[in-house]
């Protein structure tokens, strides 16, 4: 668990945006930002966006003001909704940054309206699969108007550096079947080779994260880390553009393979830690035993989705693509925990056993069906049969908890976790208007755990609760995302309804970084005096309903 970090960092970061206002105090670097921020006056300037990975939900973006790949202290941020948009959601014509909106999906700063900017996407959550998004997404852009939508996705942050060939960068995107000629505002998710090739330009990029982490110094990597995601992204395009001199330029024969993947991580790396120097020829990744399979697994990966993309001839239906996205997912996140999975082999013989002359067999077509657990398939205790033809339905969820939130307006429920370095319960009230999908939400916790992280208790206080407001928004009918203002800013949380048990509902909740398995009971109705008030009231409400802890 990371809260408490994430606490004391928006903490810090909100006094150190009181002092930039003031013209003192110095500039300092967070992972996560506290809401908007920047001059929100009328003078100030709005952007606007949607981010795609899969629609990012819960995403913290920002404006790189000094193009670091950080985010600063003084720098604008916002939180995506739960479709991708900040500033104004497209779909519903929700305007978030008009007078009472919901300012937490708001990005505006006192910068100048007609300045090119880089804006930054990180964290929250891929609405495909709805796992934690662990990487970076960025667009360079003068024209953030409302009217004019952008997007913020893998291609966007291909061309995303400064002072590089554009055009040169965008025919390499169109000749490797990354980009269509209708540009980088063009949805994705309109082409499955363009998204499925997208969301593995994605993967690159955070296994490139990996491998620095493996090969650099703990404090120097937790300084470039996100440098080492931006710049992996134009790695990739220049190594395109080679390809294209060279009368190459597919995607597979360009990243297909663990030499040519190790090269462009040599790059991203070296350029993130050296910034502005030329690598040496001599420049080599320590550890190479860690770093090759894992590298080797992510060739794996775009050599099978050539595979199923081949098999659907060009055309898919939203459940393959979804399946695809998934099983790509799926399989970098397995390979992301232990390179040498054993289950990986099986994996990809399993989704080559599904290729049929008609195009994807139903067990893998299953995968893209919207009550999937997609977590379950990553848990490593998970076994992959290749002959299997029920692995979908292995991780499809239950009826009862795949329709647990189908009627969420105005119900409470309880949640629980009992491991033996980690203890939590939690209420949660939520609010709205009849049938929305989407209002407030209380939730009154307390939670204790080995690591030190989000603890509410104390030994003096072994049963401390906390007592937070803020915003909830529906993916499905079992996944419910949340922005909660926790230390004066809005911090994002998912929580999925994934089971059932002898005595309700198993979920699963998301404080940012851990997912984690919890027990409680299905939402149904309460009273409005029932609802704490306070950390007090909160506490006595745990103890009423949970006993000690």
């Amino acid at each position: 668990m990371k809260i408490r970090k994430q606490i004391l960092a928006g903490a810090v970061a909100s006094s150190m945006i009181g002092l930039a206002a003031c013209g003192g105090g110095s500039k300092g670097t967070q992972d996560v930002g506290t809401g908007p921020s920047g001059d929100g006056g009328a003078s100030s300037r709005v952007f606007h966006a949607r981010a795609i990975d899969g629609y990012l939900a819960g995403a913290t973006v920002y404006v790189d003001q000094n193009a670091n790949g950080k985010l600063d202290a003084f720098e604008p941020r916002a939180l995506t909704d739960s479709d991708g948009y900040f500033s104004y959601n497209h779909r519903t014509g929700t305007d978030y940054c008009a007078a009472g909106g919901l300012t937490q999906f708001c990005l505006r700063g006192g910068i100048a309206a007609d300045a090119e900017v880089v804006i930054r996407v990180t964290g929250g959550y891929d609405t495909i699969t709805q796992l934690p998004f662990e990487g970076m997404l960025s667009l360079r852009s003068s024209d953030l108007d409302r009217d004019d939508l952008r997007l913020v996705t893998p291609q966007t942050s291909m061309v995303a550096d400064a002072g590089s060939a554009t055009q040169a960068k965008l025919d390499a995107l169109i000749k490797a079947g990354i980009l269509d000629s209708t540009g980088l505002n063009s949805d994705p998710f309109d082409n499955a080779g363009q998204m499925t090739r997208a969301q593995a330009a994605v993967i690159i990029s955070q296994v490139f994260g990996t491998v620095a982490e493996l090969s650099l110094p703990a404090a120097t990597f937790e300084d470039i880390e996100s440098s080492v995601w931006a710049n992996s992204y134009i790695a990739m395009s220049a190594q395109l553009i080679e390809g294209i001199d060279t009368g190459s330029g597919i995607f597979q024969s360009t990243f297909g393979s663990a030499e040519a993947l190790e090269e462009l991580a040599r790059r991203a790396i070296f350029t993130a830690v050296n910034p502005g120097e030329i690598m040496p020829g001599s420049y080599q990744l320590p550890n190479p035993a860690l770093i090759q399979p894992l590298l080797q697994n992510t060739a794996d990966i775009i050599a099978l989705n050539e595979e199923l993309l081949a098999a659907l001839n060009g055309s898919a239906t939203p459940e393959e693509l979804a399946a695809i996205l998934r099983l790509q997912r799926i399989a970098a996140e397995r390979a992301l925990q232990n390179p040498n999975d054993p289950e990986l082999p099986d994996l990809y013989d399993w989704a080559r056993a599904q290729i049929t002359p008609g195009g994807l067999g139903t067990d893998l077509t299953g995968l893209g069906m919207s009550d999937i657990d997609v977590a379950k398939l990553v848990d490593r205790q998970f076994d992959f049969d290749p002959i299997s033809n029920s692995i979908s339905a292995s991780a499809t969820i239950p009826a009862e908890a795949a329709t647990a939130f189908a009627a969420l307006v105005n119900t409470a429920f309880s949640v629980s976790l009992d491991k033996p370095d980690e203890q939590g319960d939690a209420l949660l009230f939520v609010t709205g208007a009849n049938g929305a999908r989407s209002g407030e939400i209380k939730v009154c916790v307390r939670y204790r755990g080995d690591d030190g992280d989000f603890d509410t208790t104390s030994s003096s206080d072994p049963n401390g609760a906390l007592l937070v407001g803020g915003h909830w928004s529906l993916l499905d009918d079992h996944t419910l995302t949340l922005s909660l203002n926790i230390a004066g800013g809005a911090r994002s949380m998912l929580l999925k309804a994934v089971g059932t048990n002898a005595t309700g509902l198993d979920y699963r909740f998301d404080f940012g970084d851990d997912l984690e398995n919890w027990s409680g009971l299905a939402p149904a109705g309460f009273s409005a005096g029932s609802v704490p008030t306070s950390d007090a009231t909160c506490k006595a409400s745990l103890l009423e309903r949970f006993g000690q802890m």
